[in-house]
């Protein structure tokens, strides 16, 4: 299709004067022609830019007014004396008697939580004392100059017998020895024999009623010696089954705390045992903890051993360890990290069913003990240890025991159902006193600054090592 072609030329016949003259008699028609076309569009282009205008003037507003609303409300979070977790948070307006209040509310949280560290703190290191060393000499946290090289005279000439005082003070004891039963056998045979059976010898017993009779009263005559054995113990304990301190040698400084740590340990290990054992009054036939087997105290430090594990446990009285220990410089230096009671403490339950292990606030002592109870008591057993400084069963496995092959060994458990009781039990100790006497060695070893105790038996000040916590614990 061809476009119509515009005449430009006719333009020339258009007769200016005649237009002039058309426009004068109608140009009002024409005016208001063009404003009723033109106005509409006009209308429409401004109304759109003057809306925009409008529009950002409005959402300014609108900014201005919720900053201005939310002066007036502010999100506060009301502590719970259970824990961050249990807090709420809440949206309210402030005044000065919700600032006072929740001043007052806070105050009175910290203060709580402040009473029940320092009650833990003092529940903690109750009835934990250093054992008075040889001459009334200080040993920790650092001796004299002089006496630093004569810790084998000086403290395990006293350790020694504490820990032999645990088995003694507890009334523990092992089966009576199989020659003295025998003996007391013996006698009862021939006793029998004369006075009974009115024979001269045994050569003479032949009657099958007086052999059988004869037997049984030497049964009873074996169990009477094993039963007046237990009952003149609490409970028996075997030979080996807590691991003593050497009784002479080279010991190092850090050696020494940690069998005081662990006197401290076996304290309540016992108490917890003699609780247990309170309602028994007939020795081990009475009580519900009737045989330790084994205690073993794990290394500061380390964490439990599972199910299965090796077994195998470092002897502090290596003696090529200990030679090596004393050949290197005493620590003087504290590299550890302070104590921090208001630190959070994130639970690793990668490392024992608690989710709790040694931090800058408390350490955590494992402890391996295998028992022979009644079967019966064994939640009250449990219950006596959590009863004692912050001990935790964590691993538990039975077996059951044959009582009557116990009898034959010498070992009397009476007639209730006995099991063999392996447990790992976990002890927490609290650094801000545990560190107060500790050697700087063993600090830097478990990784703490600890607080400072003045040495009052040098004349030379030692280097400041930190300073107590001034900080509330949290909650």
């Amino acid at each position: 299709m061809k476009a119509p072609k515009v005449n430009l030329a006719a333009l020339k016949n258009i007769d200016i004067a005649k237009l002039v003259q058309f426009l004068k008699r109608r140009g009002v028609l024409l005016v208001s022609a063009l404003v009723i076309v033109v106005a509409p569009l006009a209308g429409w282009w401004f109304r759109g830019s003057l809306t925009d205008a409008i529009g950002q003037t409005m959402a300014q507003r609108s900014k201005e007014f919720d900053k201005i609303n939310s002066l007036a409300t502010t999100s506060i979070t009301i502590r719970s004396a259970l824990g961050e977790a249990d807090s709420k948070t809440e949206q309210a307006s402030l005044n000065a008697a919700l600032i006072e209040t929740l001043s007052e509310r806070n105050k009175s949280l910290d203060n709580e939580v402040t009473k029940v560290y320092q009650t833990a703190l003092e529940y903690n290191k109750k009835n934990h004392v250093i054992i008075q060393m040889k001459d009334n000499k200080i040993v920790f946290p650092k001796p004299d100059q002089n006496d630093a090289l004569l810790l084998d005279e000086i403290f395990l000439t006293q350790i020694v017998p504490a820990y032999q005082a645990v088995l003694t003070d507890n009334r523990t004891g092992q089966p009576p020895d199989p020659l003295a039963v025998l003996e007391a056998v013996n006698r009862r045979s021939d006793d029998y024999i004369l006075n009974d059976l009115k024979k001269k010898s045994l050569s003479e017993v032949t009657d099958p009623k007086e052999l059988a009779d004869l037997t049984a009263a030497l049964r009873s005559a074996r169990l009477a010696s094993l039963d007046t054995k237990a009952k003149e113990i609490a409970l028996y304990i075997d030979v080996n089954a807590i691991r003593m301190p050497p009784t002479q040698g080279p010991i190092t400084l850090a050696k020494c705390f940690v069998w005081q740590w662990d006197l401290w340990v076996l304290h309540d290990i016992f108490r917890a045992v003699s609780r247990a054992n309170s309602d028994g009054n007939d020795g081990v036939v009475s009580a519900s903890v009737k045989r330790i087997i084994s205690i073993q105290i794990r290394p500061i430090g380390a964490v439990a051993k599972s199910e299965g594990a090796a077994t195998e446990e470092p002897t502090p009285t290596d003696a090529t360890k200990e030679g090596a220990e004393l050949t290197e410089p005493a620590a003087t230096e504290l590299t550890g990290e302070a104590i921090a009671p208001r630190t959070k403490i994130t639970p690793d339950y990668s490392a024992s069913l608690t989710g709790l292990k040694s931090c800058q606030l408390y350490d955590v002592r494992n402890i391996e003990i295998k028992l022979i109870m009644t079967t019966a008591d064994i939640p009250k057993v449990f219950n006596a240890f959590a009863q004692e400084n912050f001990i935790t069963v964590t691993q538990v496995k039975l077996t059951p025991v044959d009582i009557f092959k116990a009898a034959r060994s010498g070992f009397i458990y009476g007639k209730d159902p006995c099991s063999e009781v392996s447990m790992t039990l976990q002890s927490i100790w609290l650094r801000e006193w545990t560190t107060l006497q500790m050697p700087v060695e063993l600090k830097n070893k478990i990784g703490t600054r600890g607080v400072e105790i003045p040495v009052k038996n040098e004349t030379e000040q030692p280097k400041e090592e930190s300073k107590a916590p001034t900080e509330e614990p949290k909650s």
